[in-house]
């Protein structure tokens, strides 16, 4: 499950910084409802919950990269990779002269073409398309495919990074090669990002039906919503959580997830706070309660009868390994 939900997190944070997209086609078709067992609980918890927060890091990550590319207004200090920092109005501002051709900075290319009501702005309507050549950064991920994203609102001032705009994106046979595995994706996401209040920030992302598969297995996520907030007048920089949806993986089983109470923490450390709710096959579920940076407490109900049958407090350390 956390294959699909890192997927997702750098689709979010491409489609700001490198301005693209796709169209189409995700699984529908969810596998079976996972029944959650004293044997797999922890695993289970860990799939749904760093998957969540990669998936809100990288996203923010995206809008964190467009901001600091012009204005100097600062990267997030937060729980945030440097891999795709900085690109975002650079290809953005490139698309009406396209199709232009960009180098990749080990090796491959990305070619750049778009449909852009004005050259100096986005505009409702505009669409961008990056089609991806083994375009290798540097970063550990070669990207091989096209993505295509239309502009769905905008205002503020780009150059500047302080914008509100609303992205909708799709992956279309997108592959992406970390050592020796590809995964490709197929789906959509949308995107809203919203720093017009920076040092304030909000990002929420979407998804109806995105697939992802590692070769020998397909994840699909549905209905999935995350919001994500940054505050950085705060040092370190305080930011919160929230998400709901379904994951799954064939051969294994679907559970939904949806947060009682959005996970909240500071800088690049793990939540300090926070409650999830995750629920599979026959109502079992698990309560995860943060009690701190470094430890969760997971109250399972393996028959789905509303009484705790057991009781675990683990490390993030565990839910990550």
């Amino acid at each position: 499950m956390k294959t699909l939900l890192r997927f997702l997190a750098l689709g979010a944070g491409m489609a700001v910084a490198a301005g693209c997209g796709g169209g189409g086609g995700g699984g529908d078709n969810l596998p079976a409802e996972l029944a959650i067992t004293p044997q797999n609980a922890v695993e289970v918890a860990g799939d749904v919950m760093v998957g969540v927060l990669d998936v809100g890091s990288l996203g923010v990550l995206g809008g964190s990269g467009l901001i600091s590319a012009d204005s100097g207004a600062g990267p997030a200090m937060s729980k945030l990779s440097p891999e795709l920092a900085g690109k975002g109005v650079e290809l953005i501002m490139m698309a009406p002269f396209g199709p232009e051709v960009v180098a990749c900075d080990v090796s491959g290319t990305v070619t750049v073409s778009g449909n852009l009501a004005s050259p100096d702005t986005l505009t409702p309507g505009d669409t961008i398309t990056a089609r991806f050549s083994l375009c290798d950064d540097g970063e550990g991920t070669v990207l091989n495919g096209t993505m295509t994203l239309r502009v769905t609102s905008f205002e503020g001032d780009l150059l500047a990074g302080f914008v509100r705009i609303g992205l909708s994106m799709g992956f279309q046979t997108l592959s992406v090669t970390e050592g020796s595995d590809i995964y490709t994706a197929n789906g959509d996401l949308t995107l809203l990002m919203d720093t017009l209040a920076y040092p304030e920030s909000t990002y929420t992302m979407s998804s109806d039906s995105l697939s992802v598969n590692d070769g020998t297995q397909t994840q699909v996520l549905s209905n999935f919503s995350l919001s994500a907030g940054l505050d950085e007048s705060s040092q370190p920089a305080a930011y919160t959580l929230d998400a709901s949806g379904r994951v799954g993986v064939t051969g294994q089983g679907t559970v939904s997830f949806d947060s009682l109470a959005p996970f909240a923490g500071f800088a690049d450390t793990d939540p300090d706070s926070g409650v999830m709710y995750i629920e599979g096959a026959m109502s079992s579920s698990i309560n995860a309660t943060v009690l701190s940076n470094i430890q969760v407490q997971l109250e399972m109900d393996y028959d789905g009868n509303g009484t705790i049958d057991e009781t675990r407090i683990v490390t993030w350390d565990e839910l990550e390994g």
